[in-house]
């Protein structure tokens, strides 16, 4: 496809050793609404160790609710926490703070960026949560920014760097190093009313993003010796093996799909996965999801 651009019911919490977890699909505020919300998020991958982590936190202060969610991928397996009842304080940061903060009440996660919006000096994340099942995840990750950018979309930054922290999924710890991406974005539109495909990518060296809704798509990839690329974008449709590209084969290659989860979202199944992308400029590591793919790939 090439276009231009112009789990589940509710289940019981589980309290393990003072940890809580709910996964449900709490379709709150209601789909369609325009209200402020602000989400932030901090994702990173150690190939070297084959962890692979992503945690987000999306806050409606209006209606005094967040979306908190924690994946990771590791050797030992991977890990899933989703609740969308979570409550939030009214309020946001300063939009041109040099300082930001951002947690739900409980501080299961919590994110913090130091230096404007824009041009962030530092990221930040504290991830305390348990899984359906009561295994516990802890992670304390930072990345200082390299690449920088305006997202593709308004009210949205996008920075890309190296990633170290430490992670525990029940009784094993990693200590973590690699590539990663902080962002942030702020916006009164409704989320998640519109079908997309949305790639987030990096090495140590190049990053960028990919987006496509229907009828449009725009992409660009940030490299550390030269200027920024950008232009339409394709994906292959959902699958294992998943080829994507920016125009001009400014970046091309085959998305290996690591790791797959979905979260339910007003009754249909976001789709997330961890992916590698071997490219002739080099191996990227990051995410790769699709929400509502049935209205964005024709049969």
């Amino acid at each position: 496809m090439q276009v231009r651009l112009s789990r589940r019911t509710v289940l019981a919490a589980v309290s393990v050793a003072g940890c809580a977890s709910v996964l449900n699909d709490g379709n709150l505020p209601p789909q369609g609404v325009e209200t402020p919300s602000d989400s932030v998020m901090l994702s990173l991958a150690d190939p070297e160790q084959g962890v692979q982590v992503t945690a987000r936190l999306c806050r409606y202060p209006d209606y005094r609710m967040a979306w908190l969610w924690a994946h990771a991928h590791t050797p030992d397996g991977s890990f899933a926490f989703v609740d969308h009842n979570a409550s939030c304080s009214e309020g946001f940061s300063a939009e041109d703070s040099s300082v930001a903060s951002y947690a739900d009440d409980a501080a299961r996660l919590h994110f913090e960026r130091i230096g404007p919006t824009l041009s962030p000096e530092r990221g930040a994340s504290r991830v305390s949560v348990c899984d359906d099942s009561g295994v516990e995840m802890r992670c304390a990750l930072e990345i200082v920014p390299t690449l920088l950018r305006p997202g593709l979309l308004p009210g949205r930054m996008e920075a890309f760097g190296h990633v170290v922290g430490e992670v525990r999924i029940g009784s094993r710890t990693w200590r973590v190093s690699g590539a990663g991406q902080f962002h942030e974005q702020r916006q009164t539109t409704p989320r998640f009313t519109t079908p997309f495909t949305f790639a987030t990518l990096w090495s140590e060296r190049m990053a960028g993003t990919l987006l496509a809704i229907p009828g449009q798509s725009s992409g660009y990839l940030l490299t550390d010796d030269g200027a920024p690329l950008s232009g339409s974008v394709r994906f292959d449709p959902p699958g294992a093996h998943r080829r994507l590209a920016l125009e001009g084969d400014a970046l091309s290659g085959v998305a290996e799909v690591l790791h797959a989860y979905t979260i339910p979202i007003y009754g249909q199944a976001w789709r997330g996965a961890f992916v590698r992308v071997q490219t002739g400029a080099g191996v990227l590591f990051g995410a790769l999801n699709d929400w509502r793919p049935d209205l964005l790939y024709s049969a």
